[in-house]
């Protein structure tokens, strides 16, 4: 690509951007409002997955706590003998 083409495509692309559009991936202009909702959109999601996530976490961490206090006396009920008598 020569160096006139460039200049050209930074200057498209410059004065998209004082429009207020964007270009995506597929080549078509993309408002900024659009992109702003797309990414309040996307942090919501990523919001209630961390939520979800968390509650994954308390829940295992609950039962993870229960099974260990249940097993604790079997596994300690006998403490092997000495064998040093």
């Amino acid at each position: 690509m020569d160096l006139e083409t460039q200049i050209l495509e930074l200057l498209v692309h410059v004065r998209t951007l004082k429009a207020g559009q964007c270009r995506s991936d597929d080549g078509s202009a993309t408002s900024m409002a659009q992109l702003k909702a797309e990414i309040t959109n996307i942090q919501t999601e990523i919001r209630q997955d961390l939520a979800a996530l968390g509650d994954e976490m308390t829940a295992l961490r609950r039962h993870m706590n229960e099974h260990f206090t249940s097993n604790r006396p079997r596994c300690c009920k006998d403490p092997a003998p000495d064998r040093a008598q």
